[in-house]
């Protein structure tokens, strides 16, 4: 093969593996919860190779339509694995302090709500997520 059309493939090459970042990691679910008692949707947290705290933050891009959300600074115990990035290896069962995603729909509400939220990790991975709540 040509030595500059091996020099034109690689080039190109490295250009479609440099020029776009990775799209963010999407997770959906589905949390059930009582009319007008406060929800927790989500566990936002990070950590580092000691398993220490690094910081995340939510952005919420999708209000409910009836009811409100709010982020909340909380401890929670780390998971054997996680939906965005799987295994946690040493640090789990270990505590760590993060952010909840949480949910209170309006008084006598039943049905079905929806919750979208960006978030940040220390390390500057994040992803998108969306919630359907149904309420009873």
């Amino acid at each position: 093969m040509d030595r500059y059309l091996v020099s034109a493939l690689l080039t190109a090459a490295l250009l479609a593996a440099t020029a776009a970042p990775a799209p963010a990691q999407q997770v959906n679910k589905t949390v059930a919860a009582q009319s007008g008692a406060e929800t927790m949707l989500s566990h936002e947290r990070s950590w580092d190779d000691n398993c220490a705290a690094r910081s995340s933050q939510v952005t919420i891009t999708r209000k409910p339509a009836n009811g409100t959300v709010s982020v909340v600074s909380a401890q929670s115990t780390i998971p054997a694995s996680t939906p965005r990035f799987g295994s946690t290896g040493k640090c789990a069962g270990k505590p760590v302090s993060g952010n909840q995603v949480m949910y209170r729909s309006n008084p006598g509400f039943h049905g079905t709500d929806t919750v979208s939220y960006d978030v940040v990790y220390g390390a500057g991975k994040g992803g998108s997520s969306t919630i359907v709540i149904n309420v009873k």
